[in-house]
């Protein structure tokens, strides 16, 4: 029995939004929460706790719940709680000045929101997908399913919209049977009722991994367990919602979530002086973002869509696909060629993004009324890939969520040659399976000295005598300057840097066994 599951949700009725002056409130310290460390089991379910064992992440600060009594004074005083964070330790807050929030004593900072910164093994599984067998193959999914992995104890959270269609649709019934579907939880309204008000996105997406119906429709992930979580208001675009899916996040992780799908982006909202620059894309600035990147730290697979704004004037991928920890998935056709909607990377501090793709032209899914159909979008490419990703965890308990990802990345067919359409590739999960030790990411690294650099900068990295290497040097706006190609047989290597310009670069490394990009200052 999960206990104090709604430790906090229990203390904080979580109001509708309304038009207000807003601050996100962060804490000098987790007041008498602190005392829980001694009772993780009171922080985190069962299945939470034996993921940070095997993963062996220790239970920690971030895991303690906002303090109380803070959020009780803030509620006396007149504040609306919206959202609060343990990760962050912080609280969405309305109704009240800066001025007496910055004088409460347990206040360690303001952040304005319109700013978005301050600073298993299973048994063998012999599939007739149906509809959903080019969306599978292309991964070469089935390869895993066949070898017993389809994410049979493996637990999936889904950070969506709505989940109408879901409750009616027979390719999920297997699903609802089963016991597998965990629970629900709206972020929005603070009830368990995702299935109606909210739309059917999160159904569709859903269906990509859950459809388990032999001949007609089986997904990705078609044995997993699933937690349906809403944080996305379809009426407006605020960026409360950027704080509820960090909320969602957070529970995730309380009841021992190893994937989070998220097929959402941000970059405008309802109001344009909220809206966000490509600037803020930098794996470092949107809460949302640092949200999934903690989320990618207690050990979960993070999958989220790069966006649908490929042929739009943004172009870019969107927020929390930047995070340099999360597995940012593009979209193709059927037949692995880039759809154009696909939002493109790099992030703008210059990282390969989208990570990976998949098929988001014409994937099959259910609609609103659970009927199967089809759709197009990065909202149901990710899925694709955050399905395939719980089996492999299935096949790779043991293994961090983050070096998870890494395999995923390392399987794309672009890996040694990436781009900004596609990012790493698609991936091959059968080769991600059988990536060894001897390619473990822990292991392989590479840096680069003095850094900044006068005329001369050297390479250091574990690479094999030999072994073919390809160096690139970008400029700000994406511009390659400078492109080698070398057999590596020293530890170090040398470039001479003497014809670039005073500035930032950013140099990248590939190999057939990694792929490494680092920030480069010029004196």
């Amino acid at each position: 029995m999960i206990r104090n599951l709604f430790l906090l949700l229990a203390i904080v009725s979580l109001s509708p939004i309304a038009e207000a002056q807003s601050y996100r409130v962060f804490f000098t310290d987790k007041g008498s929460s602190e005392h829980l460390l001694e009772h993780p089991e009171l922080l985190l379910s069962e299945a939470a706790l034996l993921r940070r064992s095997m993963q062996g992440i220790a239970i920690d600060h971030s895991d303690l719940p906002v303090a109380p009594e803070y959020l009780k004074q803030i509620q006396r005083m007149g504040g609306e709680l919206k959202a609060h964070s343990r990760w962050l330790n912080y609280a969405f807050v309305e109704g009240l000045s800066a001025q007496d929030l910055e004088a409460l004593p347990f206040v360690k900072r303001l952040e304005y929101p319109k700013k978005h910164q301050s600073y298993l093994a299973g048994t063998q599984a012999q599939f007739d997908y149906g509809l959903g067998t080019t969306q599978v193959e292309l991964l070469n999914g089935d390869a895993l399913h066949q070898a017993g992995y389809t994410g049979r104890g493996v637990t999936i959270a889904v950070i969506d919209a709505g989940f109408t269609g879901a409750l009616q649709a027979a390719v999920l019934d297997s699903l609802r049977q089963s016991g597998r579907l965990m629970g629900s939880w709206s972020f929005i309204n603070g009830d368990t009722n995702v299935y109606s008000g909210q739309g059917g996105h999160g159904a569709s997406v859903l269906s990509v991994m859950a459809a388990l119906d032999t001949g007609v429709f089986v997904g990705t992930a078609p044995h997993a367990n699933y937690w349906l979580l809403t944080s996305e208001n379809v009426s407006s675009e605020t960026p409360v919602e950027m704080d509820h899916w960090l909320m969602a996040a957070e529970f995730a992780d309380s009841v021992g979530a190893h994937v989070i799908n998220t097929s959402l982006g941000y970059t405008t909202f309802d109001d344009t002086t909220d809206n966000f620059d490509y600037s803020d894309m930098d794996g470092n600035t949107t809460v949302v973002t640092r949200a999934a990147d903690w989320a990618a730290s207690k050990g979960i697979v993070v999958v989220a869509s790069a966006g649908n704004e490929g042929a739009g004037s943004w172009q870019r991928i969107g927020a929390p696909a930047d995070g340099d920890s999360v597995l940012a998935v593009g979209a193709t056709d059927g037949m692995g060629n880039y759809a154009n909607f696909s939002s493109r990377g790099p992030s703008y501090d210059w990282r390969v993004k989208p990570d990976v793709s998949a098929m988001g032209a014409g994937t099959t899914l259910i609609n609103i009324v659970g009927q199967v159909s089809s759709g197009f979008g990065t909202s149901f490419s990710s899925p694709c890939i955050a399905g395939m990703a719980a089996c492999l965890v299935q096949a790779k308990p043991n293994v961090h969520g983050e070096e998870i990802a890494w395999k995923i990345r390392r399987s794309g067919h672009l890996f040694s040659t990436p781009n900004n359409t596609l990012g790493y590739g698609i991936p091959d999960f059968e080769f991600a399976l059988n990536i060894g030790l001897e390619e473990d990411p822990m292991a392989l690294k590479a840096e680069v000295y003095p850094n900044p650099v006068n005329d001369k900068v050297y390479i250091q990295g574990d690479f094999n005598r030999g072994q073919k290497i390809q160096i690139a040097i970008y400029n700000q706006a994406g511009q390659q300057l400078m492109a080698v190609e070398r057999n590596w047989q020293n530890q170090l290597e040398m470039l001479d840097l003497a014809q670039l310009s005073p500035g930032i670069y950013f140099l990248n490394i590939h190999s057939d066994s990694m792929s490494h990009q680092l920030k480069l200052v010029k004196k």
